[in-house]
Formats: C-alpha cells, sequence, structure tokens
C-alpha cells in the first residue's frame, strides 16, 4: 500500500522516487548521489564498449586503462 500525503492546501501528493539510471544519458556528474539519503546510488566505471566495469572506490582508479566514463548505478 502506497503512502498519500497532502500540501498545505489540501492537494495529493505523492513523492516520485528514481528507480533506475539510465547508463546512456547518466554523464555521471554525481548530483544524484549528492541528494540521495538512502545511499542506494554508486559511481560505477563505463568500458569503451558500454560494460560496466565495476564501483570507482578511488578517484584515481582507471580499471587499468580500460575506463571510459562513470556512471551512477
Amino acid at each position: 500500500m502506497m503512502r498519500t500525503f497532502t500540501t498545505r492546501d489540501g492537494s495529493i501528493w505523492r513523492p516520485s522516487y528514481l528507480t533506475s539510471i539510465d547508463s546512456k544519458t547518466c554523464i555521471g556528474c554525481g548530483r544524484c548521489f549528492k541528494v540521495c539519503s538512502r545511499d542506494v546510488m554508486h559511481l560505477h566505471g563505463v568500458d569503451d564498449a558500454g560494460e560496466i566495469l565495476g564501483p570507482c572506490d578511488d578517484e584515481d582508479d582507471d580499471f587499468d586503462g580500460e575506463l571510459n566514463r562513470m556512471i551512477m548505478v
């Protein structure tokens, strides 16, 4: 059962939650990570073929030269 909330004027408000991140459009800016209070997103590396390499634990981690960009997962 989804809980409903009301605004100050009495209208119904339902929060929208992020359920997935499109890896093709994500630029890895980290804005979603900064505003999320649940610690459910993590920065991952992506290679030239678009394969997710794994979590980026260190800013200097380049996955043995295969890192092309980073995305939030």
